[in-house]
């Protein structure tokens, strides 16, 4: 009896140990799962960041392609209005127009009484004749 509680401590720690190795290793285990879900989800949301990134990136690239657009169609607007301005410098006032309407009014043969040669040189007869 002497030998057999020994060999019962050393099966008692032997399963103690045994047991505690056995739970180590579900722990280790249950940290590697973790460990692997956890990796899989920054892999995840790294290629969905990588996709976004480079979304963006196309869109900003769309993005300044349409302002550069605008851009020069704006420039070209602004050339034409100067180029309207110009001509419009050039253009007659209204003002202008009416002086010309009066002139042409009174040199207008449609309406304007002219004077033939004939017609003056009676008159002037008779103007002569009369003093």
């Amino acid at each position: 009896m002497v030998f057999d509680k020994p060999v019962e401590d050393v099966r008692a720690l032997s399963t103690e140990i045994i047991r505690r190795v056995n739970e180590d290793t579900r722990r280790i285990r249950n940290i590697e799962q973790r460990i692997d879900k956890l990796e899989n989800s920054i892999s995840t949301l790294e290629e969905a960041i990588l996709t976004q990134t480079n979304e963006i990136k196309i869109n900003l690239e769309r993005i300044v392609q349409k302002v550069t657009a605008f851009s020069d169609k704006l420039i070209g607007i602004e050339s034409e209005i100067l180029k309207l301005n110009k001509e419009i410098s050039k253009a007659a006032t209204k003002s202008e127009v009416k002086q010309i309407e009066t002139f042409i009014d009174i040199v207008n043969p449609i309406t304007a009484k002219f004077v033939t040669k004939d017609e003056l040189g009676r008159q002037l007869r008779e103007l002569s004749l009369k003093k």
